[in-house]
Order: structure tokens, then sequence, then C-alpha cells
């Protein structure tokens, strides 16, 4: 990998982020119901629901994503600096979005 200083900084906000979402997703673990809604463009009910086990997966899978991008942006890049980094910002724009709604989530139910 070529080191380009602004991937490897998004890389460290990405993981930061997630990291961030799972020390926070621990700290309230028994506060949290069994089953959190999620999927709120599904009809009411228990359609919305997802286990806690299930979004700490979830997180973790997030953060292989990550890495996983990191690397794709890495050899699609070929050198291209731009390229690296727009992948890279694609990457922290779906945690962002991910991290949005855990944390209204978490807000609902522990605050």
């Amino acid at each position: 990998m070529t080191t380009n200083k602004a991937a490897q900084q998004i890389l460290i906000v990405s993981w930061g982020t997630v990291l961030v979402m799972g020390a926070v997703f621990a700290l309230f673990w028994k506060i949290l119901p069994p089953h959190l809604p999620w999927f709120y463009s599904l009809p009411g009910g228990e359609h919305q629901l997802i286990s806690k086990f299930v979004l700490a997966g979830i997180l973790l899978g997030l953060g292989a994503v990550v890495g996983i991008t990191r690397v794709f942006a890495s050899w699609a890049s070929k050198g291209d600096v731009p390229v690296e980094t727009t992948l890279m910002a694609g990457s922290l724009l779906a945690v962002g979005l991910l991290a949005a709604s855990f944390f209204r989530v978490i807000q609902i139910f522990a605050l």
C-alpha cells in the first residue's frame, strides 16, 4: 500500500467511530432491551426489531468492511490519490450514516 495520508486519516476516523460505537454499546448493554428497533422502513411491530447480538455483529462487520474498503481503495487507485481518497470518504460516509442511526436508537433507550 502506498502512503496516502488523507486515506489513512479517514481510515483512523472510521475505525475510531466504530470503536466509540462499540464502547457506547458495551456501556449501555445491560440497560438496553433484548430487541431494538432498527428497520424503521418496515411495517410496525416485531418486523422492525433486531437482537442486541445482531447489532453487535453489525458493528464488528462494519469494522471489517472499513478495513476491506481500505485495501480495495489502495488496489483500485493504482497510485491515483484522489480515487483512493474518494473511496475512503465514501466508506466514512457509510460509517457516519450508521453511527447516526445507532446513536439515535441508543438515545431512545439509554438516555
